[in-house]
């Protein structure tokens, strides 16, 4: 495997710390002279030792060509030749092959993937790498979709946190939640029907290289090479290459600047008596969150409304509040935002919003976002309207369908350790998706005890081989920059609510030897293990690795903290937050880009 060089990662990290600081500090700055870094031989081995670490590098574009093939023939040759044709204009991006998948829950629905070549996936990230720190000092707090450090657990959190009764409540009056009405957007198709002149429009503000330019309009007019034949691409970005969603995030930024007065006002304001002078933008991320909360709180004081966009991608949510008490008065203002976000949309980007899944809905309805539930009920014990992230029936309906697929019938013949891997990924990808959901831990045991005990699917029992029992790691692993720390692989984290605390371990066959009857109940020799379904920490084997314990029993499990900065990488903070056990957490490191982590909670609770 080809990796690259230390040295060649701080020069990387050095040269986006730079551009994020000047792009901070100067909002309207226009970078030039950016081509010498793009057609550096440090920032293309790096390209291309994380286009191999990828698992799309088994897939080969419209030349057949995959990376184990460009290893064998060897890296530093091909990169040179890369580097070539970039330097003297000769590189001309290849078409990418489209490939259809089905929808997730909508199996007649395709969704069209363009795989692009090696070459082309080289270059792509060598431009990434320099542009993501430029429009990424741009982009807005409330955007979350493929941007470092973020995630869909962020968007849930600051929704909830939005909805959340602030203050002392009245005895003798109705609580008001914060916001009454939500817009509930969705673009379609909106990665194959944003225009091309708008988005190099956008791109221009602040990209000022030509050479640069010119080759995104050479990627975003590729073509798609489709079942042998060519398809010319005048609008859209094709879903799979690497650059599209930094160009999708760039031009669908034109939704939060639309609602800049209460999301992130960084205009500068003249002081008295200065008029007409120029005024430097703030830059202090404190004040300008001030600022936002000072004019939403004066809007809406003043009687005017007051809209909250929360985006992932293409997908969003737009509060609206009023202090108006007339609920229909304030659902019209919405119904035309609505109307108006479309044809801005529609007359600058080429977009559309899709009329089925776009409606302003209130906020006590369920809503549906990001594949969870949002609803707002009143607290069983303290009488009070709180928000709730609930999981969707069809997606535990999904899950279980895909546990019987695999202990169906037809892979009786496998063995239970094969299907037990292929289990693992399953569980363990569905619970930390929907671990902060409430009551996750009710939903997720019925299911592994559905797959993980004796009895399977209901219909078909698998046990385990003779001399071997079914047990469950309980060992945790934190990381820090994507180096593990030693032990199993486990999630077994904290949450507000305990209920929404479990645990999505991964199952193990280990060997069993004879165990010896104590006082009626199967005791163990030594220590360093819990059986399948035990739940006294005391229950011990001696052939079982250190760790494994009870899936089900809260109290037999350790509890564990997560780093949620693990994935955002050294440039985009400056100190990592800690929480829970001092001692369970890895030691804090500076670097260069200068902003501080922030966790979804925090950044919630400025708003």
């Amino acid at each position: 495997m080809y990796i690259a060089t230390e040295e060649d990662h701080l020069w990387l990290q050095s040269v986006q710390g730079k551009l994020y600081a000047r792009s901070r500090d100067n909002p309207d700055y226009c970078f030039e002279e950016l081509w010498g870094l793009v057609t550096d031989p440090r920032d293309l081995r790096i390209a291309f030792s994380r286009v191999q670490r990828n698992r799309g590098a088994r897939t080969a574009g419209i030349d057949r060509i995959t990376v184990r093939t460009i290893v064998s023939q060897g890296v530093e040759s091909f990169l040179v030749a890369v580097r070539h044709e970039l330097r003297s204009g000769l590189f001309h991006p290849s078409p990418v092959r489209r490939v259809l998948i089905p929808k997730a829950g909508n199996l007649k629905a395709f969704r069209p993937l363009g795989i692009p070549t090696v070459k082309d996936r080289v270059i792509q990230p060598a431009m990434k790498q320099v542009l993501e720190p430029i429009f990424e000092a741009g982009f807005y707090p409330v955007s979350y979709g493929f941007r470092p450090g973020r995630s869909v657990r962020g968007a849930l959190a600051q929704l909830k946190d939005l909805l959340i009764l602030r203050g002392t409540r009245r005895w003798g009056k109705p609580d008001r939640l914060p916001y009454q009405w939500a817009i509930e957007g969705d673009i379609k198709g909106c990665f194959d029907h944003i225009d091309h002149h708008a988005l190099m429009e956008r791109v221009r503000r602040r990209i000022g290289d030509g050479k640069r330019n010119r080759l995104i309009v050479a990627f975003l007019k590729s073509g798609v090479l489709s079942e042998s034949q060519f398809l010319r691409s005048d609008s859209g970005t094709p879903q799979g290459g690497i650059l599209s969603p930094l160009l999708a995030n760039v031009a669908l930024s034109l939704i939060d600047e639309r609602y800049e007065r209460h999301v992130w006002p960084r205009a500068g304001l003249p002081a008295s008596g200065k008029r007409g002078r120029p005024v430097q933008p703030l830059t202090d991320p404190k004040a300008i969150a001030q600022r936002a909360c000072t004019n939403r709180a004066g809007d809406e004081r003043h009687g005017r409304t007051v809209f909250m966009p929360i985006r992932y991608a293409d997908d969003f949510i737009i509060q609206v509040a009023s202090a108006d008490p007339d609920c229909e008065k304030t659902r019209a203002t919405a119904e035309q935002e609505k109307s108006n976000l479309g044809a801005v949309l529609e007359s600058q980007l080429g977009l559309t919003l899709s009329p089925e899944k776009t409606l302003v809905t209130a906020v006590t309805s369920t809503m549906r976002f990001l594949g969870h539930y949002l609803r707002v009920r009143a607290h069983p014990t303290y009488r009070r309207l709180v928000p709730r992230l609930v999981i969707p029936m069809d997606r535990s309906n999904r899950l279980r369908r895909r546990i019987a697929l695999i202990f169906d019938r037809s892979t009786i013949t496998e063995t239970l350790e094969n299907r037990l891997q292929l289990l693992n990924p399953v569980l363990r990808g569905w619970g930390n998706f929907y671990r902060h959901a409430w009551g996750a831990k009710r939903v997720f045991a019925a299911w592994t005890t559905m797959s993980g005990g004796p009895s399977c699917d209901g219909s078909v029992r698998s046990t385990p081989p003779p001399g071997c029992e079914i047990w469950r790691s309980s060992t945790v692993t934190t990381a820090h920059d994507n180096v593990p720390c030693t032990g199993a692989t486990a999630t077994r984290l904290p949450c507000r609510s305990p209920r929404s605390v479990f645990d999505a371990t991964p199952w193990v066959l280990i060997p069993v030897p004879p165990m010896r009857e104590h006082r009626g109940r199967a005791r163990c020799v030594s220590k360093g293990a819990r059986r399948f379904g035990e739940g006294h920490p005391e229950t011990r084997s001696a052939h079982a690795p250190a760790g494994v314990g009870c899936p089900l029993s809260r109290k037999c499990l350790p509890l564990a903290h997560l780093n949620r900065n693990a994935r955002i990488p050294s440039w985009r903070c400056a100190s990592l937050a800690r929480r829970g056990d001092q001692t369970q957490q890895p030691r804090p490191r500076l670097c260069e880009w200068g902003r501080a982590p922030r966790m979804a909670s925090k950044v919630a609770a400025s708003y």
